[in-house]
């Protein structure tokens, strides 16, 4: 009896020293930069997002400076995992999961180009496991899939020059083509990595009202499998969240009201629209595929603006010298208005993603959300039997 006690006295002991030696465990991120900046006018940070749902913040908790060789180093608190992400400089982000890798990057820093463009680059992750090695193949799909919408962007815009209407009816599943694909790849790579606490990371390219089932049985594995998991149980509560939002902009409900500044400072919304049909087209300055859809927009507005359409095209631009010079060269004809603070009207239309478009009848409810290329077509014929 005595030897039983004293053995688990023991065991008891060995558990509590395994829990104190966790206490302060860290992990290590380091990075070389290829082009640096000679200036010192751009940070490098390590930091996490926090918050819930669209408001979740990046919050910067140390920074690092490079040495004689270009090379950068951060100490990741890693007592309980969780996701952090590196920024260098602005231009190259880095989400990774803290654990038990001691990541480097490559990456390339000040953008060199005399034209810069928005086009993040890859950035592969080194020294990975499971965890680093699902996020290094869900930022590859992300990557190539916003290639692919540019390419599928430009493709259709050629088309149209063309008036070759075969080639221009091929064109207009271009998208729908391309979305089919990047949900295989990423239903793969979830499944392939569903035991992973990262799988968290790809779960958030799902959509509960078409994924409803995987992202449930997902986040239920987790949950049971790493009880101490706290991000699934977060990620569930959010779900659970959006799914009450859905509710309130379903087709034929009230459109959510909001008011932004046009570039003279007058604020409009959609209620400055009642008695006309109305797309409010959201998009920025940056976003190669909210470009290439305005001129398809343009024709839609031109077939239909004297049978009561309008439209509201609000910039999430966050300078608004951007969205000036882009609202210059586009030459829209129609109101423009710029949501620098954009989160909350992010939160309420339930989007992350740019283009999304919303076509709202002439009392203001929702007729079609998310609409764009063929879809918006289909839409506007909809209503106007064209």
């Amino acid at each position: 009896m005595i030897k039983k006690c004293l053995t688990l006295a023991v065991s008891a002991l060995l558990m509590l020293s395994s829990s104190f030696a966790q206490k302060g465990k860290t992990v290590t991120f380091t990075g070389t930069v290829k082009f640096p900046d000679t200036e010192n006018k751009y940070p490098i940070y390590l930091g996490k997002y926090e918050g819930e749902g669209f408001k979740k913040a990046f919050k910067a908790i140390d920074s690092a400076k490079l040495d004689a060789n270009n090379n950068f180093s951060f100490k990741v608190p890693a007592d309980k995992p969780d996701f952090y992400q590196v920024r260098v400089y602005y231009f190259d982000r880095i989400d990774f999961w803290a654990d038990k890798d001691n990541i480097h990057v490559n990456v390339r820093g000040i953008d060199t180009a005399k034209m810069k463009i928005k086009n993040p680059p890859y950035i592969y992750m080194e020294n990975t496991s499971a965890d680093n090695d699902l996020i290094n193949d869900v930022n590859l799909i992300n990557y190539l899939n916003y290639q692919n919408m540019i390419a599928v962007g430009q493709e259709q815009y050629k088309a149209g020059l063309s008036k070759d209407s075969l080639w221009i009816d091929y064109m207009k599943g271009g998208f729908a083509r391309m979305d089919k694909d990047f949900d295989a790849r990423i239903k793969y790579t979830i499944n392939k990595y569903k035991n992973q606490p990262a799988v968290l990371y790809a779960l958030n390219a799902l959509s509960w009202k078409r994924d409803g089932e995987l992202l449930m049985s997902t986040l239920d594995n987790l949950t049971k499998k790493f009880p101490w998991l706290t991000q699934a149980q977060e990620k569930k509560k959010e779900i659970l969240e959006n799914m009450a939002q859905t509710a309130k902009i379903a087709n034929g409900q009230k459109a959510p009201d909001f008011s932004f500044p046009d570039v003279n400072g007058k604020n409009l919304g959609p209620k400055d629209f009642k008695g006309k049909y109305l797309i409010i087209d959201f998009w920025a300055s940056w976003c190669g595929p909210c470009r290439a859809e305005i001129p398809h927009i343009k024709e839609v507005y031109k077939k239909y603006k004297d049978k009561g359409l309008d439209i509201l095209s609000v910039s999430v631009d966050a300078k608004p010298a951007d969205w000036k010079k882009a609202m210059a060269e586009e030459k829209m004809a129609w109101p423009q208005i710029n949501a620098v603070e954009s989160k909350q009207v992010m939160s309420s239309y339930l989007f992350s993603g740019i283009p999304y478009l919303v076509v709202v009848d002439k009392e203001g409810k929702i007729i079609e959300k998310n609409v764009r290329g063929e879809s918006l077509d289909n839409a506007m014929k909809k209503i106007f039997g064209m």
